[in-house]
């Protein structure tokens, strides 16, 4: 069961990084395996409980992945120089329409399931 489920998720992560390569293009294969689990769940081709218990665990570690991108910044934090009123500004208007699109989008299923 579990090895089904990594197998799965693995799987569509590494169809996302083959479309990359094969389409040539800079969008991160990861990003393209997540649109294509999220295609694949919503047209019930994988069910949730297909791959429940190893998406709990990642969900569960998931403050771990961002260490290496903190790292990376802290090692090249000189060729930020001059532009941390930018980094910061951009920083704060992202994490703002991040979080208000994420409402509406949550507010929208909530209320299409409601009816």
């Amino acid at each position: 069961m579990l090895i089904k489920e990594i197998a799965i998720i693995l799987g569509i992560y590494f169809l996302g990084e083959a479309l990359v390569y094969v389409l040539d293009t800079k969008f991160p294969g990861s990003v393209i395996g997540m649109l294509l689990l999220l295609a694949a769940l919503h047209l019930k081709w994988i069910k949730i409980n297909d791959i429940r218990l190893v998406s709990s665990f990642l969900l569960s570690y998931m403050p771990l992945f961002f260490i290496p991108a903190g790292v990376s910044v802290m090692v090249t934090y000189t060729l930020m120089e001059g532009f941390y009123l930018q980094i910061v500004l951009i920083t704060l208007v992202s994490t703002i329409l991040v979080m208000a699109l994420t409402a509406f989008v949550v507010q929208y299923f909530v209320q299409r399931e409601k009816s």
